[in-house]
């Protein structure tokens, strides 16, 4: 019995002490595979995915524009508002137009017989270099600063009291179709739709403009009579216009006005507001001066092909 305990013990001892051995071997295998696999500068990596940095999308600066509508170049002298240099001296052309992109407003020098005349330029707006009545350099806000196009005039809105006069002059009716040139916020076509049951179009380069149109047409529900476009009016088709109503300066509508004769059907009428049409006093038919709320007069001029 003592010598069966005693083997039971010795193999009992042998088997703990073999599985104790066998565990640290594997330990120390799998130690070592690891560190090799560690440091085994021939291993395979798993890629790592190189990410680019994004660029920043550059800022678009407000952009001044000044236009030459003048017959002849301009030398002007520009700078920034808060510039202490002496401003740059720059010479454009007819027809050109300079780009000034700016965080900030500036100064612009032009001559005036024996003057300089200082004006400060409102940055993201366009100005234009115009002769003004008494053919004297003067510089106007424009409408847009885009060379593909003409500017007309600069955006100022017809009263309502004014506009409803030029429609009533033209005998606007249901039958008409009035083509507005340089038409703003749309004012006369929503009203020649609403108050005279007209069909009509309107001619804008400004988006923003364009957008105050269709709006106001919608709050007057005659959005459906009225079609608003976006296209240089020297451009436009008006050959579908039995009333063109345009409020614009004296150098537009002579530019205008071969394009008229060219589209316009016998017996359609042109309603000129301020300024007339130099070459047409054979075709006016009325004149009549309106006075609005605030004292000022308007002159309004109707003519007939």
């Amino acid at each position: 019995m003592k010598q069966r305990t005693r083997l039971f013990l010795k193999t009992e001892g042998c088997s703990i002490k073999s599985f104790f051995i066998l565990f640290l071997t594997v330990m120390a295998l799998s130690w070592s595979c690891g560190q090799t696999k560690a440091h085994d500068p021939l291993q395979k990596k798993t890629p790592v995915k190189e990410t680019k940095e994004i660029e920043p999308v550059p800022e678009k600066l407000p952009e001044i524009t000044i236009r030459n509508v003048t017959e002849n170049p301009v030398t002007y002298k520009i700078k920034s508002s808060s510039d202490d240099k002496e401003p740059q001296r720059k010479t454009i052309q007819v027809g050109e137009v300079h780009h000034y992109p700016t965080r900030e407003d500036m100064h612009v020098f032009f001559p005036r017989e024996n003057l300089w005349i200082r004006y400060t330029l409102e940055r993201g707006k366009p100005f234009s270099f115009r002769m003004d009545e008494n053919n004297e350099l003067e510089l106007y806000i424009g409408s847009h600063g885009r060379e593909d196009a003409v500017d007309l005039a600069p955006y100022v809105p017809t009263p309502l009291e004014v506009a409803e006069t030029m429609l009533q002059m033209a005998g606007v009716n249901e039958n008409d179709v009035v083509y507005d040139i340089g038409c703003g916020d749309g004012r006369i076509l929503v009203m020649a739709a609403k108050r005279f049951g007209a069909m009509g179009v309107g001619i804008e380069l400004d988006p923003e403009r364009l957008k105050e149109a269709r709006l106001n047409a919608q709050k007057a529900g005659v959005e459906e009579r009225i079609e608003f476009r976006q296209e240089d009016a020297a451009k436009s088709d008006y050959s579908e216009a039995t009333v063109v109503t345009m409020y614009l300066l004296p150098e537009s509508n002579e530019l205008l006005r071969p394009i008229l004769e060219a589209q316009l059907k016998d017996g359609a009428r042109v309603v000129s507001h301020n300024y007339d049409i130099i070459g047409w006093k054979d075709r006016e038919t009325g004149y009549q001066t309106v006075e609005t709320w605030n004292g000022e007069e308007h002159s309004i001029y109707l003519y007939k092909k």
